[in-house]
């Protein structure tokens, strides 16, 4: 595991800095005391002020569907990347390109940072055990499409084989999460030094739940009629999303099994920062009725043209497995898009359609800071469902949504935080129209003391 530490920026400059007016000559700041997007930004300008200009021109490049759409599961020696490629790095600038990675990714175990460290890990097993040079830790690759900003848009992208991330922001928030691609070969746990990794494990066995929990008259409606050989929605597939859903209804679904769904979307959700993966399951489990489950050939998720698919308003997984390339006996491949925001909506035909908007009501919770118990004001200019959810800062769930019909007009409900530790929560609002079904959210923060 690679341990992150304090990371300054030095550069030679005159500008102001967090509104704080710095004088021209070198000037040193650390990150540390940044969070959420100012915190990418700082670590983006910390890499970037360790290379040279040639190096700056291959990572910085257009943000455009052209360039974000660079990205395959192939080996890059099958199918190239843009930007600049780990292995022609030097030992500190590969610690601050996977620093700026961290901190854009989930902290869970066998999630986010440390899942690509572990895919990481698999190509260069791979690598040593007959794949040989096209393979390999060196052969992954990072770009920023656009100039690292707080303001403006622009994506992070990185990936290789098996592996892609298209992290975009725009106007100081997340504004796509995906494409978000994985795949490892090894499927089964391997080895690499004294540790023993098996990176996907935690979504198949998810997925392969949903599964399992389905009846038989359940399964007979979820089973599609084609074999699969592979992701439909791979590269080169943007916005080729089906017009018409397939397999069973999730509002056909019992709680339970509803929340096999939900359990097994947080693997791919949670590989994001916690704020913004949990703002992506508020908004997933607010449309999950209207998402449909498929799947082809057997429910174990472990024999060649296995496959499952999640297809929400929103939300799209898939999970295929494939035969062996260089090791038996199989390997999966993954991915997670959104019909709405992949790459922050870049190259969207569909740009309205089910589109995530910022709620126009009041949202305000007091009193804040709070002791344990705290009240929630909605007021709303038409009738909805609403649902409430609290998350702790690593993005794990604070005891059970709160879910409520409710008219036009202000509304109060109760928060109880008694039992919790102090800390403070990530409150998700999600509004849902009863007259036009579109979706609406806002983030507040409640402290607890």
């Amino acid at each position: 595991m690679l341990l992150l530490g304090a990371v300054a920026l030095c550069v030679f400059a005159a500008f102001t800095w967090q509104g704080t007016a710095a004088k021209s000559g070198t000037i040193c700041y650390t990150c540390d005391g940044l969070s959420g997007l100012e915190k990418i930004v700082c670590l983006a300008d910390d890499f970037k002020a360790s290379l040279t200009s040639a190096q700056i021109s291959t990572l910085e490049l257009g943000y455009n569907l052209t360039n974000a759409a660079k990205w395959s599961n192939l080996p890059v020696t099958l199918a190239s990347r843009i930007g600049i490629r780990f292995g022609d790095l030097s030992a500190d600038q590969l610690v601050k390109a996977k620093t700026l990675i961290a901190a854009a990714m989930g902290k869970g175990t066998n999630e986010g940072y440390d899942e690509a460290q572990q895919l990481w890990a698999a190509d260069q097993y791979l690598s040593q055990n007959g794949g040989g040079s096209a393979y390999g830790s060196g052969q992954y690759y990072m770009a920023f499409l656009g100039t690292p900003s707080t303001t403006t848009a622009w994506e992070l992208q990185t990936g290789g084989h098996h592996f892609a991330v298209a992290n975009t922001y725009g106007g100081g928030v997340m504004t796509g999460a995906t494409p978000s691609f994985r795949a490892v070969e090894p499927f089964a746990a391997f080895q690499s030094g004294t540790n023993t990794y098996q990176p996907l494990l935690q979504e198949r066995d998810a997925l392969a739940a949903v599964l399992a929990g389905l009846t038989s008259a359940q399964l007979t409606t979820a089973k599609l009629g084609t074999t699969y050989n592979d992701i439909t929605l791979g590269p080169g597939k943007d916005w080729q999303f089906p017009t018409t859903k397939s397999g069973i209804k999730c509002s056909l679904l019992s709680a339970a099994q509803k929340e096999k769904v939900i359990a097994a979307i947080r693997t791919y959700v949670e590989d994001i920062d916690s704020v913004n993966a949990a703002a992506y399951i508020a908004l997933y489990t607010a449309q999950l009725d209207d998402t449909y489950i498929s799947y082809a050939n057997t429910t174990a998720l472990a024999a060649q043209k296995d496959y499952i698919r999640i297809d929400g308003p929103r939300v799209w997984i898939e999970y295929s497995v494939q035969n062996g390339i260089v090791l038996s006996p199989t390997h999966p491949h993954s991915v997670w898009r959104d019909h709405q925001s992949d790459y922050g909506g870049l190259g969207n035909p569909n740009v309205a359609t089910n589109n995530l908007q910022a709620f126009d009501g009041k949202y305000a919770i007091f009193p804040n800071p709070s002791t344990g118990n705290s009240q929630v004001q909605v007021e709303l200019n038409h009738p909805a469902a609403i649902r409430i959810s609290i998350y702790d800062a690593m993005g794990k769930q604070v005891g059970s949504d709160l879910a409520y019909n409710v008219t036009a007009g202000s509304h109060y409900f109760p928060i109880d935080l008694k039992g919790v530790p102090a800390a403070v929560y990530n409150c998700i609002l999600t509004v849902k129209n009863a007259a036009d079904g579109t979706v609406s959210r806002a983030s507040r923060q409640l402290s607890k003391i």
